[in-house]
């Protein structure tokens, strides 16, 4: 079952805003592929295609030496933090390691990776994190804290074992009356769990290698519409032009959306804002920029209003948006703003 975060925090940190008590849905930012750094390898294009239920990454490397090399491939798995009894979190497949569904092809073949996993406690007063690995290994403990099965292995641990976790902050007590069988505690896990796939890949001799990377994205949310509301001051207006790039157009878009929204008072359709993220900055490790690279976003809906950050984006259809760069060299992330309106069902 997804693990529940607190709005408070999810939204401060997204918008920098003060809270609100709208539900509030988390999102894992995640990006593409990673190399080992190396200037024999080069990302002669790249084409990314996001929207709420897919991101597909089609990468075409070219080896520039005139000898195969191997590099090392890694997908790194956002974090997740197990935060005790709170709002939701959107992880498509909390039951698995893989927990975005990610596939890898490579020269139209499936190829598999390998996971590492290890898990941490954030340091307080300034100090590094510290890892538990070992620690719940040797409790026996699965260490995705988002499953019932670790939740589980926590509370079939002896008194003793569990009091050591919770005096640690490993793990958060809780406790609920169980019916005729009085007070029960409970355990949920406080750590978090960062993991990645990796393989080594052969990059044959001045040849190209086609690797294609699909997966189930993590989207964050607001139940309602933040965008568009007269209350918003000019710090929060700021904070959605830096992330989304919000223009005027968009802006008195989002303004009408949301009087009508409130006029329906959800009777027959319902107005909720999404936000999908990709993490493109951490990559770079091959030589020179990116050759071409081709960004298409699928607001779903045609009814849904979108906003992101591009240079010379036309729209190509219904619901995509195309973005095409030479030479490319990501300064900022990508980061979508999607208001939905749908029939109430």
């Amino acid at each position: 079952m997804p693990r529940f975060i607190p709005a408070i925090a999810v939204l401060a940190a997204l918008l920098a805003s003060p809270a609100r008590a709208d539900d509030t849905l988390a999102s894992l930012d995640a990006g593409g592929l990673v190399l080992t750094k190396t200037d024999k390898i080069a990302l002669v294009s790249e084409d990314l295609y996001l929207s709420i239920k897919a991101v597909k990454i089609s990468y075409r490397f070219r080896n520039l030496t005139n000898a195969d090399y191997e590099a090392l491939v890694a997908f790194p798995m956002p974090d997740i933090t197990g935060d005790g009894p709170g709002g939701i979190t959107d992880i498509p497949d909390p039951t698995s390691d893989n927990f975005l569904k990610f596939t890898t092809k490579v020269d139209g073949k499936p190829v598999e990776s390998q996971v590492e996993q290890r898990a941490f406690m954030k340091g307080t007063d300034g100090k590094p994190d510290v890892e538990i690995t070992d620690r719940l290994k040797a409790l026996k403990i699965p260490m995705l804290p988002t499953i019932e099965a670790t939740e589980k292995a926590i509370n079939a641990l002896s008194e003793a074992d569990r009091k050591a976790l919770a005096d640690a902050d490993i793990v958060y007590q809780d406790s609920y009356n169980a019916d005729d069988k009085g007070e029960r505690q409970v355990y949920y896990p406080l750590w978090t769990l960062r993991s990645k796939f990796w393989r080594k890949q052969v990059f044959p001799a001045g040849k190209d290698v086609i690797v294609q990377q699909d997966y189930v994205p993590s989207h964050g949310g607001v139940s309602s519409l933040v965008f568009g509301s007269p209350d918003l001051d000019a710090k929060q207006r700021k904070s959605y032009e830096k992330d989304f790039c919000t223009d005027a157009a968009f802006t008195k878009a989002a303004a009408a959306l949301r009087k009508r929204a409130s006029a329906d008072e959800g009777k027959t359709f319902v107005s909720y804002e999404q936000y999908l993220a990709y993490v493109i900055t951490s990559g770079g490790n091959w030589a020179g920029p990116i050759g071409d690279f081709r960004l298409v976003v699928d607001k779903g809906d045609p009814k849904t209003l979108v906003s992101f950050c591009g240079e010379g984006v036309k729209k190509i259809g219904p619901t995509t948006f195309e973005m095409v760069v030479k030479n490319y060299v990501p300064k900022t992330d990508i980061k979508v703003l999607l208001l939905v309106s749908e029939e109430r069902k």
